[in-house]
């Protein structure tokens, strides 16, 4: 007679089952045990192993921001609505003010009126966004931005330190905020799934197809409007109303070809008299 040893997990696992039956009728059983390593911190999304050596933006996505980008250029009527929310928001007259401080009774100094006046920091701010990247006016600037954000929901912005494009950093001045194409910035992430922290690489802008220039998060202002957990790029307006784009593409296809191709057939063909619709059907087929 011999003897053989049983798993020690098998054990626990009749042990568990009993236990549970025990304690309540067809009870629930106990979860499985984790197979992560221990004290491992919660992801913020399943991302896929070595996502981070993707080139390309938005590989995992079923429509790309070019897709994006064919769709509002191409139906005019969201064109048209593009443009007018462009133009409000554009047209929005702005101005800067000190925070308000408050007394210990809870109300406002009243000589903040007064210092904000003189406040040279307001002065400097407002002179910086009239032309905030040394080329466009604010509502041209705001219009490059505004585009990225109701297109691809993806806008970005550079802050520059000097005219030649050095990038930012603390302790330099600020020269311009650069708009970049939120197209090429492929986002990066760390190990729980979310955007690293400075000094880690938070973002690479990819040029003729190759990471070109990497980006701390202190280095490139990056907010896409409409964020979900899990994904790792923003959800457009154009992308939520895909389906709706292609539909009103296909009624203006149909409305020019009628007015290009018109109803009438170019040719016809005329059948002996005597012939029955079968053979007309018959012949048109072979035709």
């Amino acid at each position: 007679m011999t003897s053989s040893s049983i798993d020690p997990g098998i054990i626990a696992r009749l042990g568990r089952g009993l236990r549970n039956t025990l304690d309540a009728w067809f009870g629930p059983d106990q979860p499985l045990p984790i197979s992560a390593p221990p004290n491992m911190p919660p992801r913020a999304t399943d991302y896929p192993v070595a996502y981070n050596v993707n080139i390309q933006p938005r590989t995992l996505e079923a429509i790309s921001f070019a897709q994006m980008r064919s769709l509002a250029d191409s139906f005019d009527l969201l064109r048209l609505c593009i443009e007018t929310r462009k133009d409000q928001v554009s047209r929005v007259p702005w101005t800067f003010r000190p925070k308000p401080r408050l007394d210990d009774r809870g109300q406002r100094h009243s000589s903040q009126a007064v210092s904000a006046n003189n406040d040279s920091r307001i002065a400097q701010l407002t002179d910086f966004f009239s032309s905030p990247d040394r080329e466009h006016t604010w509502q041209q600037w705001i219009r490059l931005l505004l585009e990225d954000l109701l297109v691809l929901d993806a806008p970005a912005l550079a802050p520059l330190s000097s005219s030649d494009g050095e990038l930012w950093s603390p302790g330099k001045p600020l020269y311009a905020l650069e708009v970049i194409d939120g197209a090429t910035i492929a986002r990066k992430i760390d190990a729980t799934g979310r955007t690293p922290a400075p000094p880690a690489v938070a973002y690479q802008q990819i040029l003729k197809g190759m990471p070109a220039v990497n980006f701390t998060a202190g280095q490139l202002i990056y907010r896409p409007r409409n964020v979900r957990a899990h994904k790792f790029f923003g959800f457009s307006p154009v992308e939520q109303i895909i389906l709706t784009i292609n539909i009103g593409l296909r009624r203006q296809m149909h409305l020019l070809n009628y007015y290009t191709e018109g109803n009438v057939p170019e040719a016809l063909v005329q059948t002996p008299k005597e012939w029955s619709a079968d053979q007309i059907s018959e012949f048109q087929e072979w035709f």
